[in-house]
């Protein structure tokens, strides 16, 4: 299978990832992945196939270039990944989407969860704030469980050709989706609700950057799930790890192995 993969590159900071990433995706052994890469600078990095440079006033569209790309090419390609430098793809990544994609739903679609890793154990960033598994979401396919986790920012995304055109009838994939405001009431029930510790339900006003990716999921039509049956296999390793070491300021939000075990176990009994 050919598989396109559009990475997105700003400044030089992180370039040692970004080969990092290139060189494990060039090692996969059942696909043909080329690379392009979309960069404010030039680059010269083994394995990349082709470099954009891209000059832009907001350079937070970056990103946004990416999906550009993928739907450039959606006719010409069997699967689509879109990343961020630093977040490590694996071929198994490839392996279990296919794999669930046979399984689920048609307005169903698999996710990774992002975590980092170092001396002091596991820790996932995206596991903060109002974000929270839904205990209520467990779903059961060919002997294996899916379960929702509201945040769905994950830094990238992994598509099928027909998932990516299933996306690309329900939104313009070139633009990002304009968030609904919300409403007085719904702040008010937020406010109370994060005053008595309750869950909240997230308007989806992501970042601009991170739009990128939870559109996909929030405005696809296909409910974003997680294997937690097989966990282990769905995680996506981001290399800096400025959270769990408290990097330029990153160390904001706990999230570490003993809570995400807990709620893992929690659902796995649903």
């Amino acid at each position: 299978m050919d598989i396109l993969a559009v990475l997105v590159n700003y400044g030089d900071e992180q370039l040692n990832y970004l080969e990092q990433v290139v060189s494990e995706l060039k090692s996969f052994k059942n696909y043909k992945v080329t690379i392009i890469v979309q960069s404010n600078i030039p680059l010269n990095i083994q394995g990349v196939d082709k470099v954009n440079v891209v000059e832009l006033e907001d350079y937070q569209l970056l990103p946004l270039t990416c999906r550009k790309i993928i739907w450039e090419n959606k006719n010409d390609f069997d699967v689509f990944i879109f990343g961020e430098n630093d977040h490590m793809f694996l071929e198994k990544h490839i392996d279990k989407h296919l794999e669930y994609v046979k399984i689920l739903p048609k307005n169903r679609i698999t996710g990774l969860i992002q975590f980092e890793e170092n001396e002091t154990g596991r820790y996932y960033p995206g596991y903060h704030l109002q974000f929270d598994w839904r205990y209520d979401s467990v779903e059961n396919y060919d002997g294996k469980k899916f379960a929702h986790f509201t945040n769905t920012h994950q830094a990238g995304f992994i598509l099928t050709k027909q998932q990516l055109l299933t996306i690309g009838k329900r939104f313009d994939f070139n633009k990002l989706v304009k968030d609904l405001p919300l409403s007085f009431i719904d702040k008010l029930l937020n406010k109370i609700k994060k005053i008595l510790k309750l869950p909240l339900k997230h308007p989806n006003n992501y970042s601009v950057k991170c739009k990128v990716n939870t559109d996909v999921y929030d405005y696809g039509g296909m409910k974003k799930l997680i294997c937690i049956s097989e966990f282990e296999d769905n995680l996506i390793h981001h290399l800096p790890n400025i959270y769990i070491d408290g990097l330029k300021g990153r160390n904001k939000f706990r999230s570490d192995s003993d809570k995400m075990d807990n709620a893992i176990q929690k659902l796995l009994k649903k």
